[in-house]
């Protein structure tokens, strides 16, 4: 799955935002390799300049972009098509998947914890 919101900057240059979902990546073990992820791929990049930056949009304390992601700075209007096509990609079988295993994980690891330090008090040490 793959979305691009594209707009002009106050430039004239086109900056487009690319949100997409990865199932797979290569990696290198000895050799290349594809294995399976899942994985949210958001990057910037502007007419002539090419990649700007990457990873969610951050706060900006700037009278105009209310965000920013790397150096493409970003106003209210492009930043609310940025975030639907992020909830889009949130809301896919895979990613709501990958968030219960992470859940799931989460309160196995609370548990064990709980378990590690009953038994340090219960052994004294």
């Amino acid at each position: 799955m793959k979305k691009e919101i594209t707009w002009i900057t106050g430039t004239g240059k086109e900056a487009r935002v690319t949100v997409a979902l990865k199932l797979e990546k290569e990696i290198w073990i000895d050799e290349p390799a594809t294995v399976a992820c899942c994985e949210m791929d958001i990057t910037a990049e502007i007419e002539d300049m090419g990649f700007v930056g990457s990873g969610r949009p951050q706060k900006a304390a700037h009278p105009v972009a209310v965000a920013k992601i790397g150096k493409l700075g970003i106003n209210a209007d492009n930043l609310a098509r940025i975030n639907a096509a992020i909830t889009e990609v949130e809301a896919t079988p895979e990613w709501v998947a990958k968030v219960a295993r992470i859940a799931k994980a989460e309160k196995e690891s609370q548990k064990y914890d709980k378990h590690r330090a009953m038994m340090r008090r219960v052994m004294g040490y």
